[in-house]
């Protein structure tokens, strides 16, 4: 028996670097969290993508899906693709597909963020109870922050909107909430700078809406949340992910890399993340 023990391991070794040198030659799929404009996604994106490329001396393309739904499948229908994508999605594309997380964004000094319920400073809603037979805005039934979290706040305190309207985009929650369209909303939130700038989806709309802050006010803010995860699929190669790994650690430090992040998730860095990161989200979604 122990005459084949090199032959066989010879082997293994070989089909390992052939496996390699075959995903070398893909085009990898890199797909983005579609939780805000398709221009602006579109524009941070590629400039993210042409990073990663340069520095990786891979072929990746940029897709956008068209909801939370799409980006999970799509960890199911390609072999070969990773993401930057909310944390929901990735709890459930790992549960389904076997996505696997690599990194963890850090905004604003924070590897954690929150959700948060707002509504506007003249509709007369003072509590979470009182949107009791109002209308509730959301994101996504796959957001985090824009769905999760907040409904379970509603759920607890036994209350029930009389509509509930789904938006898909942060901005076009505070934005409906702003011009009164809906009484309340869901959407993230992150702490303000030192200097006292919002930096929750507020901050979105206020170069179109100064007075935002004032008239968008927050009526409760959910637990913690682990940051915005970046994924890859199950059967992705461990070296070529190690080696974009590296280069979003490296765009993260890169002056335009870093105002791409900011411009494009509110992300200033990654450190490195583990799949147990997100227990919590499986606790509050009910999973085991």
């Amino acid at each position: 028996m122990i005459r084949f023990r090199f032959p066989v391991l010879f082997l293994m070794l070989l089909m390992l670097s052939m496996h390699a040198a075959a995903q070398s030659g893909e085009t990898f799929s890199f797909y983005l969290t579609p939780s805000m404009s398709a221009e602006l996604l579109s524009s941070k994106g590629s400039f993210i993508t042409d990073f990663l490329k340069k520095e990786t001396g891979v072929s990746i393309e940029m897709k956008i899906p068209k909801n939370y739904d799409e980006l999970v499948d799509n960890f199911k229908s390609q072999k070969t693709c990773f993401g930057m994508m909310n944390s929901q999605s990735y709890v459930i594309a790992n549960s389904r597909h076997g996505a696997v997380v690599k990194l963890r964004t850090i905004r604003f000094g924070h590897s954690t963020y929150q959700g948060m319920i707002i509504t506007h400073v003249s509709s007369g809603i003072k509590s979470v109870r009182d949107i009791q037979g109002k209308i509730m805005a959301y994101t996504d039934e796959l957001s985090t922050s824009g769905y999760l979290y907040p409904k379970k706040i509603l759920e607890k305190n036994n209350v029930k909107p009389s509509k509930e309207s789904f938006l898909l985009k942060h901005d076009e929650v505070v934005r409906q909430v702003y011009e009164r369209k809906v009484d309340a909303g869901a959407a993230f939130f992150s702490m303000p700078s030192a200097n006292g700038a919002i930096n929750d989806a507020r901050s979105r709309i206020k170069d179109k809406y100064p007075d935002v802050e004032q008239k968008v006010i927050i009526l409760v803010k959910t637990d913690p949340i682990p940051n915005d995860p970046i994924a890859f699929s199950k059967d992705f190669d461990p070296v070529v992910a190690n080696k974009i790994c590296m280069a979003l650690l490296k765009l993260a430090q890169d002056a335009k890399g870093k105002q791409a992040l900011l411009d494009l998730y509110g992300a200033e860095g990654f450190v490195r993340a583990s799949d147990a990161d997100y227990n919590s989200i499986r606790q509050v979604m009910g999973a085991k």
